[in-house]
Parts: structure tokens; sequence; C-alpha cells
């Protein structure tokens, strides 16, 4: 049996009623919820009746693997996503659709979109396309309808967003298919409209547990409290201090009310961290404490003290870049710690740049993590494009994809006329094609070149539904896909990547045979399911190499040696935040999740300039190094005086805001070299005067208020 501290213990053993585990980085909240599963199990609870949730797919297959080895029993561990296309298959008939739905992915979605919007004849300037596409996605999370954002019109924009969204609904259920907002959108509609619906799934599953609580966002949220309204018997995991993904909906009072929603409820805090060395978390208890909006809880360690926080401050991001990778080196030759088990954390994309540069010139092996999924390379899906119109008639946008591949004639304006004449005819795609080919519906008239490229379409699709009523294995499928197809043609058109994307395409084949041997009646439907729910984060690369990364991709995971760089104000704290407490709070968070990750080793690094919008900018240290107690920090760069306000430079750019103890503060106007060394004239601000002093005797330093 697993071995448990006595808050653990008492979590496990809880029965029913709610519960809310505040659960610290590092804690043991995974094994908390298997544990609680496996008691509720042992105590004679249904499997069939548990239901667990979490985030991504990855933690799903993590926990469900960890249940089946300690109960040799099968309890339903899924994604909030998964579960509402589960329950969306079964019963989405109460909404009118059919429930051989296609998921849209990411791409699909700004797709279709963007047809929407040039219907409309709207030009996709100044990124409107994008714009719209979050405000949509935003607007189902919130569970809102194009006729909810009615009072919010205050400009010409916003009466193109109702008008996009209702199209693109409309043709979303045109064309069978869901995006990946309307697995939470539609599942929380269906439980509201059909209350026969809601009570099956009530009594379904009178136990739910939830990881990660504090990033559910209102949909999810909503989903919860449908399900559990009856019994309550809702136990849920999370830690407010870790909640990061407000962009993307999240909103952190889920969690800080549980209380209030939920009566009786009991909370318990899981403060002991089994991770990280005393010095690391004691830091990072410091820092957190600056936020207001938390539960109050400090995680302790009885790993030891370990070494303290290395802090450094470069003169630019090259010389960061070379420091972080010069200390890499030199900590996993003497440590001897694996390169995956090391990790460069930063807040923003574009900051990988100069780290990549430095490994490449260093021959160092590097990922970067949440970079471009393998089902997101072209190849792969348009094979499984080609599939979903194996189990669609309906999927235009699947259609669009593959019906020219390899080219068979048909383009763009063949493709408008289909469509509308799908839309006058009102039927699904294929049937639409079918009618043409023989001559049932002559108002569309085709080139003799257009009707053998579908008619050769239609060929291939039909040999595979044949192979799919024949319930061949998802492997053959996806081979005869690609035969069939005669998509080598199509890789043939890039000599270059031939050979890698005739590898991806064997993967696939790979993928589909595995996934088969891993479940008991494997169909189509369910593997372009699962897939079309795969992220970049649930792909783990193989090969030992460095780890870099973005602060909010970095949730969950841990590193014996750990960087997190770009610590200056405007990029971290990011700019976006400076003029909102709560967006500052969550930037606090993020700061804190980056600490948190390290084991044993810890660094946080900056520039005193950096290049950014085409400009060298002079950038102050982040406000996140002064909350951190400083006994628990190394300064390695001798920049840094133990002052934390203020940051001595040895040059400063025009414009840079400067304080002198005598004169106070006042603005660089111009600098220059005389025989005494750099010299500046400074306009100060108090006295309203200009005066030119020596920077070496000035002993200026930039302030950072």
């Amino acid at each position: 049996m697993v071995s448990l501290n006595p808050q653990q213990k008492i979590a496990t053993e809880h029965m029913e009623g709610p519960m809310l585990v505040l659960a610290g980085a590092g804690s043991g909240k995974t094994r908390v919820v298997t544990c609680r599963i496996a008691n509720l199990l042992q105590v004679g609870v249904p499997s069939a009746e548990i239901l667990a949730l979490t985030f991504t797919n990855k933690a799903a297959d993590e926990m469900r693997t960890r249940v089946q080895e300690m109960t040799q029993q099968y309890v339903l561990v899924s994604t909030f996503h998964s579960l509402g296309a589960r329950i969306l298959r079964e019963s989405i008939s109460a909404l009118g659709y059919r429930n051989d739905f296609a998921i849209y992915d990411e791409n699909d979605s700004l797709q279709l979109m963007k047809n929407c919007l040039a219907a409309m004849g709207c030009k996709n300037e100044k990124g409107l396309l994008k714009s719209i596409k979050v405000a949509i996605s935003n607007a189902k999370n919130d569970l809102l309808t194009p006729n909810d954002l009615e009072g919010d019109f205050r400009s010409r924009t916003d009466q193109i967003l109702k008008d996009v969204f209702i199209a693109y609904q409309e043709k979303l259920k045109e064309y069978n298919a869901l995006d990946f907002d309307d697995l939470l959108y539609l599942t929380v509609k269906l439980f509201r409209e059909s209350k026969e619906t809601l009570e099956h799934y009530q009594k379904r599953w009178s136990f739910v547990l939830i990881d990660e609580y504090q990033d559910t966002n209102a949909a999810q949220y909503f989903m919860t409290k449908l399900l559990v309204e009856k019994h309550n018997n809702l136990f849920v995991v999370g830690d407010p201090d870790q909640s990061i993904y407000s962009w993307r909906g999240a909103n952190i009072q889920n969690i800080l009310e549980f209380e209030k929603d939920y009566e009786k409820a009991q909370v318990i805090s899981l403060e002991q961290n089994y991770r990280s060395t005393s010095n690391i978390l004691e830091a990072a208890n410091g820092l957190i404490n600056h936020n207001e909006g938390r539960y109050e809880k400090r995680l302790w360690s009885d790993l030891g003290a370990g070494e303290k926080i290395g802090v450094y401050i470069a003169p630019n991001e090259r010389q960061e870049a070379q420091f972080v990778v010069e200390e890499l080196i030199r900590r996993t030759r003497e440590e001897h710690i694996p390169l995956r088990e090391c990790v460069i954390f930063y807040r923003t994309n574009s900051q990988s740049r100069t780290f990549e540069d430095s490994f490449l010139r260093e021959q160092i092996p590097y990922v970067i993590f949440g970079g471009l999924s393998f089902y997101q390379r072209k190849e792969i899906k348009d094979i499984l494009a080609l599939l979903r119109m194996v189990v669609s008639d309906s999927d235009f946008l699947a259609f669009a994809r593959t019906v020219n591949l390899p080219k068979r004639g048909i383009g763009n304006t063949t493709l408008v006329k289909l469509r509308e004449a799908a839309e006058e005819t009102a039927l699904p795609i294929l049937a639409l094609v079918r009618k043409l080919l023989n001559r049932e519906i002559t108002t569309l008239k085709l080139t003799k070149r257009v009707e053998e490229g579908l008619k050769d379409y239609l060929g291939v699709i039909e040999e595979l539904k044949t192979l799919v009523k024949e319930e061949r294995p998802i492997e053959e499928l996806v081979q005869k896909a690609i035969e069939l197809s005669s998509y080598e043609r199509v890789l043939r058109e890039d000599p270059e990547s031939l050979e890698d994307r005739k590898s991806n395409l064997e993967a696939l084949i790979s993928k589909g045979a595995e996934w088969s041997q891993e479940r008991e009646n494997p169909t189509l439907i369910q593997f372009l399911e699962e897939l079309s729910l795969k992220s970049g984060l649930d792909e783990t690369p193989a090969h030992d190499s460095v780890r870099l990364m973005t602060l909010h991709n970095g949730k969950g995971l841990e590193f014996t040696l750990t960087f997190v760089v770009g610590m200056e104000e405007d990029l971290f704290p990011h700019i976006n935040a400076k003029d909102s407490l709560e967006a500052l709070e969550e930037e606090r968070r993020l700061c804190y999740v980056g600490m948190t990750r390290a084991k044993r080793y810890l660094y946080l690094t900056a520039s005193t300039y950096r290049f950014m919008w085409g400009i060298s900018k002079v950038m102050c240290p982040s406000r996140f190094l002064s909350e951190v107690p400083e006994h628990f920090l190394n300064r390695l760069s001798e920049e840094v005086e133990e002052d934390k306000d203020w940051v001595e430079e040895s040059g400063f750019r025009v414009g840079t805001v400067v304080f002198h103890k005598d004169f106070g503060k006042g603005i660089v106007k111009k600098s220059y070299q005389t025989s005494l060394g750099l010299t500046y004239d400074v306009e100060f601000i108090e006295s309203q005067t200009t005066r030119s002093l020596v920077g070496k005797y000035a002993k200026f330093k930039i302030c950072i208020d």
C-alpha cells in the first residue's frame, strides 16, 4: 500500500460530501486522488460510479494507469473535453446533431471562421480573424450565446463578431462538426435543456473527483455543478497559488469560493513538499506571500536546505544566454545531471532564440517543449481529414482539404460552387457529389476533368467505408487511406522533406496499431476523436535534451536544474499586467510555479539591456527578484547590490530614468565621452534643472518605480 502522511490520509479516507484539498506544489496530489479512488473501491463503491477529471491527456493516462495498478479495476479518468465528447456522442441528438460529428481543431475552426468572414464580404484586416476567434472561444467558455453579446457593441468589429459567431455556429451544425470549446459549451447546454439527460449522468457518476480545480473555467464549473447537484460527492484538489491560466478562461474564484458553493465542505491543506529543497521552497513562499487572493499555507520539505538560488544580472541577453549555457554545462558534468532534467523557462516564446543560438553553437541538444505537435503536421492532418470523410458525409472542411490531394483539377472556384450547391439543396457534401455524378442534380455544370476527379475521390472514400464496415484494424485503415489516395504523390511534391514526412505517416500507422491494442472495441470514430483532443504538451521528447519552454507550459513538471530567465519589468511581470492588481498577482503566481519546478538547483537571471521591438532597451530587474527574501539568494553578478530597489549600470541610454542621492530622480538627455569618462546631461525632475555629471563619480542608479 502507498505510504501517506497524516494530511494525505485524512483526504483519501474522506467519504461523502464536498471536500477541497489545497495541494501545494510537489505535495503528492496525484497520489492523493488515486488513493482516494482506491479507497472508494475498497469500501464497495462500483468502479462505474466513479469519475475523475483533469486537464491533459497525459495526466489522465498517468492517473488511470496508477489506479489500475493499485486496484486492477478500470475507472473513468478523463479530461473535461474528452468527457464532453463522450457525453455528446451518446446524447447530442437532443440538440439536433448526429452522433457521428467531427471535432475541429484550431486550424479547422480558424478556416471555417475565415470562410464565414469572407461570405459576409469582410476583409481580414489587422488580425480581425484571430481576435474574433479568441472572442468566440471566450464567449463559449463563459457560456454566452451570440445574442448574449448584444449589449457589448461599441464598434463595427463587435457587430461583425456577433454575425460571424452566428454564421460559424450554423456552419458547424451544417457540417455536423463541433469545435474544441463546443465539447464543454454544448454539454452544459444539453444538461440545462434536457432534465432527463442530466439525471441519467447524475445517476451514472455518484462520486466525482477533479484535479487542478483552480484551472476550471465557467463552462467546467457549471458542468461540474450540474453533475454533482444531487449528491454533492465532489472531491477537488488544487492550489490557488498555481492558478495561471486566466487568459484561457480559468477563474481563480472557483477554488477560492468553494466553501460558499458547497455547504459543509471540508478543507484540508497538503504542505509537505516531496520535490524541492528547503531554500527553494522558502524563497517561493516569500514571493507568493505578496499576493492577497489566496488560501494561507506554507510549503516545507525534509530534503535538506540545499543550495541558495543563483541570481545573475547580465549586461545583455546574449551574455545572459551564455551564462545559462555555461552554468548548465558545468552543473550537468559535475553533478551528472541528464540533459532532460534541465529546463529553461521564459515568459514569451520569442525569448528562446538567443538560447537556441547558444545551444547550437555549443552543440547541446535541446527541444522546444509545446512546439508544433506531431498531430499538427500537414501530412498527419491530411490523412486524418481523409478518414474523417469516411465517417461523416457532412464535413466540408475535411472534404475541401483532401479532395484535391493529389491534384484532381478541383480548385477553389469549384469548391465554392459545391459548397453553395450543398447549402441550397441542404445536402451533406458527399451526398451532393453522388447526386451530381448520377445526374440526379443538373443545376450545377461540371467539367469532365472535375467529374473524373470527384469520381476518383468518391471511389477512395467508398472503398475505405467498406473496410470500416468489415471492421478492419485501425492501422490497416490508416495505411489504406495513404495508399488508396495516392498520397505519396503529394509527398513527392517536396523531395527535400519526403523521407521525414513518410516517416511521420509510418508513425501514424504505428499509432493506430498501438491504440487498437489498448482498447477492447476500437472504432475509427474513437480513434479520430482521441487524436483530435491531443496537444503538443501530451508528447514527451524521447531523446536526452534540454527543455526550453514558456512558464505556462511548465505546470505539472519538475527538473533537477531550473533556470527562470528574462526576469525584468515589462517582460516578467509582463507589460500587460502593469495596470491590474489581479493580472500582477497572476504573474507572481506564474513566477512561483516556475520556481517550484526546481528540485535541487534554481537560477533566476535577467539582462540590463535587451533588444525588444526592434530597439535596444534598458531593462529594470523584475520586482519579483526583490520580493524573494535575500538570505535565500546567491548574487552571482557584481552589478547587483544588496539594495534591491536599484541596480547600478555602467552606461545609460537617452530617456533612462535615474536616481542621484543628492539631486533625486532625473532623465538622461544626452550621453558622451569626456576626458573624465562617460558623462551625462541629466534633467532632474524635482528641481527642473539640467546638470552635466560624470558617471563614475555621480554613481547613478536606475529607478525601478
